[in-house]
């Protein structure tokens, strides 16, 4: 409840608006105009068709600003770092969507219920294209490779927020939304952002920690 009445607390939160600020360029590029390629592998042939999928696949957003919210109340630094990671990792998708476009083929709907009136909808608001990397599968893995850093959350945590992340990033093969192609890049790229991240943060730190104690033996 404290946390609630703490202002930098909140101006921290803020700075999740810079992702929204982002998403302004999405559909910019979210078309073929450039050309597009096709990219296919054996395993998404293998992959079914689940239109209820579309359910998760939505959950997305919930899911990776309420994390981001968790991690900003556990770890003040961690969540600038995340939050750092996935605004570059971005910006190197639009990159990506700009100079190499992909599209992805779309089954036809013909089923009823609740998941194709979902997938529908989905469909009819985001066009086929800006997929590879995958920007559902990189937030999702750049949250949770968050959480499993910060060593004083606990580990019921950590297997809700790794079960939802892995579950939103199969939804997006199985809704053909994605291929696997995109899935990995997102995480390969999401990784490697996070580390350099990590890594000049922590370098930062020695360093700063070394001029207080230069010279104290």
């Amino acid at each position: 409840m404290q946390l609630l009445k703490d202002k930098s607390y909140w101006l921290s939160l803020s700075l999740m608006l810079s992702l929204a600020v982002m998403g302004l360029f999405y559909d910019i590029l979210n078309n073929p105009d450039r050309g597009y390629v096709i990219l296919n592998s054996p395993i998404d042939r293998l992959l079914p068709f689940i239109p209820a999928m579309s359910i998760p696949y939505l959950g997305w957003y919930p899911f990776v600003f309420g994390v981001l919210a968790y991690l900003c109340a556990k770890d003040r630094l961690m969540y600038y770092r995340v939050l750092l990671s996935m605004n570059i990792c971005v910006w190197i998708c639009y990159l990506i969507y700009f100079n190499f476009q992909t599209m992805v083929p779309r089954p036809e709907l013909t089923g009823s219920g609740l998941g194709s009136a979902v997938i529908g909808w989905l469909y009819s608001q985001d066009r086929p294209y800006n997929c590879f990397p995958s920007i559902h599968a990189l937030h999702s893995y750049l949250v949770m490779r968050a959480v499993l850093s910060v060593s004083t959350i606990r580990k019921s945590v950590k297997v809700a927020v790794v079960a939802g992340a892995s579950l939103i990033i199969i939804s997006t093969l199985l809704i053909k939304q994605h291929v696997i192609y995109d899935a990995l890049s997102a995480v390969i790229l999401g990784e490697c952002i996070f580390t350099i991240i990590t890594g000049l943060a922590l370098y930062r730190r020695r360093r700063k920690a070394s001029k207080w104690t230069e010279g104290i033996n």
